[in-house]
């Protein structure tokens, strides 16, 4: 019986100590590989009351989705897309992602924002 615990507790051991090999990625890191595809839904009609507007909600946002992208001109928006559309591709490095967010002066979550944002537009598939 006490042999029993001692091979119980040395597996729980060996298994709590066991080395990880998967490294932690980012949520988004497909992104940068491959464009985002989204399924088509059908479009949410809302008509403002007090001016009888008719609200598009395909084209809203998330504020932080706004505030990365505020700083840019659409034109701005579209060109860094583009330029970054002939590395985009699986395997793509670090290293290639840093030297173009260098040339590019800008940071990774606005890379990504700005990927998100053509790939909603449907660039990609140009």
């Amino acid at each position: 019986m006490n042999r029993f615990f001692l091979l119980f507790a040395l597996g729980i051991v060996f298994t709590a100590c066991s080395k990880m090999d998967d490294k932690p990625g980012h949520a988004n890191d497909s992104l940068l590989a491959k464009p985002m595809t989204t399924e088509p839904t059908p479009p949410i009609i809302s008509k403002d009351t007090s001016s009888g507007l008719i609200i598009d909600q395909s084209s809203f946002r998330t504020p932080e989705h706004e505030a990365l992208l505020q700083r840019f001109q659409p034109i701005e928006v579209a060109r860094v897309y583009h330029a970054f559309k002939e590395i985009r591709k699986p395997g793509i490095t670090e290293d290639q992602i840093n030297k173009f967010i260098k040339e590019k002066k800008i940071t990774l979550d606005e890379l990504k924002a700005i990927l998100e944002e053509g790939d909603l537009h449907g660039w990609g598939k140009r």
